[in-house]
C-alpha cells in the first residue's frame, strides 16, 4: 500500500514537471513571436505574428487552468470545471461555441479526483473541436444521478465512430478506469456524445436535486 501510494506521489510529481515544462516552452515561443512582430516592417505580417501570440497565450492559459489543484483536500467539481472549460473555450478557435451546463448541486471530489475528470473533460472537448460540425457548437453537461456524478461532452456535425478507439478514447477510457467510473461514447449521422460516470466520493452539500 505504502509503495503504491509512494509511485503514485512520484508520478504526479513527473507531470507536474513536465506541466512546468511545457508553460516555459509556452513563454519562450509567445515571446519569440513578439520579438519577431516588433521586428518586422510588414503590418499585416506583424499582425499575423500577435495574432498567433495571443493564441498561444490562451492555450498556454488553458494548460495552466489544468493544473491539479494543490494539496489533498477536496475540491467543488463544478467551479474547477467552470475555470477549466472557460480557459478551453477562449484557447479553441473563433467559429468554436462551448457551453457549460452545470445541474442544480454541490459535489466534490478529492483534488486528485477532480483534475482526472477535468483532463478528461479536456480531451473530450478538444476531440469534439476537431469532429465537429461546421457550427462549432460543443456542450458540456454536468449532473449528478445516485450518487454518480455525470459529465456529458457533445457536438453536432457528422461523427466519425470509426474503425476503433484511437489514442485519445483510451486516454479518457484509462482515466475513468483510475477513478472507478466509467466512459463512453454514441456516434450519430448528426452528431455525436461521450459521457463519463464516476463515484462521488464526498458528500454532496446543499443537494437541491
Amino acid at each position: 500500500m505504502a509503495a503504491a501510494a509512494e509511485r503514485e506521489a512520484t508520478s504526479l510529481m513527473l507531470v507536474e514537471e513536465i506541466a512546468h515544462r511545457v508553460l516555459n516552452e509556452y513563454t519562450h515561443a509567445i515571446a519569440d513571436l513578439n520579438l519577431a512582430a516588433r521586428r518586422v516592417d510588414d503590418e499585416r505580417t506583424r499582425r499575423h505574428l500577435i495574432d498567433a501570440a495571443d493564441r498561444l497565450h490562451a492555450h498556454a492559459h488553458a494548460h495552466r487552468a489544468l493544473a491539479m489543484p494543490a494539496g489533498e483536500g477536496r475540491c467543488d467539481v463544478s467551479d474547477y470545471l467552470a475555470r477549466v472549460c472557460s480557459a478551453l473555450g477562449n484557447a479553441l478557435l473563433a467559429q468554436t461555441v462551448l457551453r457549460l451546463k452545470l445541474g442544480t448541486f454541490v459535489a466534490v471530489l478529492s483534488n486528485d479526483r477532480c483534475w482526472r475528470l477535468a483532463l478528461i473533460v479536456s480531451e473530450l472537448i478538444h476531440n469534439a473541436a476537431r469532429h465537429g460540425g461546421p457550427d462549432g457548437k460543443i456542450i458540456v453537461e454536468l449532473s449528478v444521478a445516485d450518487s454518480q456524478l455525470v459529465c456529458c461532452v457533445s457536438n453536432a456535425g457528422a461523427s466519425r465512430s470509426a474503425t476503433g478507439p484511437g489514442r485519445g478514447r483510451r486516454v479518457v477510457a484509462a482515466l475513468a478506469e483510475e477513478l472507478e467510473g466509467h466512459a463512453d461514447w454514441l456516434f450519430t449521422p448528426t452528431g455525436a456524445c461521450a459521457w463519463v460516470m464516476v463515484p462521488l466520493d464526498g458528500p454532496r452539500a446543499n443537494d437541491l436535486q
